[in-house]
């Protein structure tokens, strides 16, 4: 069975598979995300002709789309925890995962040279939500790519970098992923952290561990509002 996403694309409706478990959110935290809370970039502008704007354009539109639907569906399941509303998420990040495969395989990964800096940031963050490391192995690689080209945020490229290697098992560059705890994952070169996170605009450690506080006090604040 086929499914459309609005925008005109079809793709093989998946079947279920875990959610990510530890999204990151702006800070690199656990928590929900979305494009807007995603670090950024500046956006490059790309080698496309008039030709191409239209498509580009409904491209952008999709990743956003779909990313915005993403996040509805996390804040329910987060509102009205259960089985539905899980399975109504897991089915969401399975199909937008499939369509960046296809988007990827057509166009090469849509850095904010191709589609602009937000709709790159929505790639980013299917991405990371997928529950598909040959995917998410293919787009570290290819973000990386992208930014030695000057065609994406190297931010985007620590995220992808340290979300693999957490999946593999292996300590992570720049601590931007965290465990339920709070607590980072174990990182690689921990003394030289905080310079490979300044280097490409990220916070220090402390910094970084000073938002998470900040961010679950204020989702304490709100609970108890």
């Amino acid at each position: 069975m086929r499914e459309t996403n609005g925008t005109g694309r079809t793709s093989q409706a998946p079947s279920p598979a875990p959610a990510c478990a530890h999204p990151p959110d702006a800070t690199g935290t656990t928590g929900t995300a979305d494009a807007t809370d995603m670090p950024g970039g500046t956006d490059v502008t790309g080698a496309t002709g008039p030709d191409d704007l239209c498509g580009l354009d409904g491209l952008a539109r999709e990743l956003l789309d779909r990313v915005a639907q993403d996040s509805a569906l996390t804040a329910t399941a987060h509102r009205l925890p259960g089985p539905h509303a899980r399975r109504r998420l897991v089915r969401c990040r399975a199909a937008n995962a499939a369509a960046l495969r296809e988007i990827v395989e057509e166009h090469g990964w849509p850095s904010a040279a191709l589609v602009g800096a937000e709709a790159s940031t929505a790639a980013l963050m299917i991405l990371l939500h997928a529950d598909d490391l040959p995917l998410q192995l293919t787009g570290r690689d290819l973000i990386t790519d992208a930014v030695e080209r000057g065609q994406c945020s190297p931010i985007h490229a620590a995220y992808a970098t340290d979300h693999c290697a957490v999946e593999l098992g292996r300590p992570q560059p720049y601590g931007t992923r965290y465990t339920p705890l709070g607590r980072p994952f174990p990182v690689a070169d921990p003394d030289g952290v905080d310079a490979r996170r300044v280097s490409i605009g990220l916070r220090t450690m402390a910094a970084e561990r000073q938002a998470l506080a900040d961010i679950q006090l204020r989702h304490l604040n709100r609970a108890s509002a």
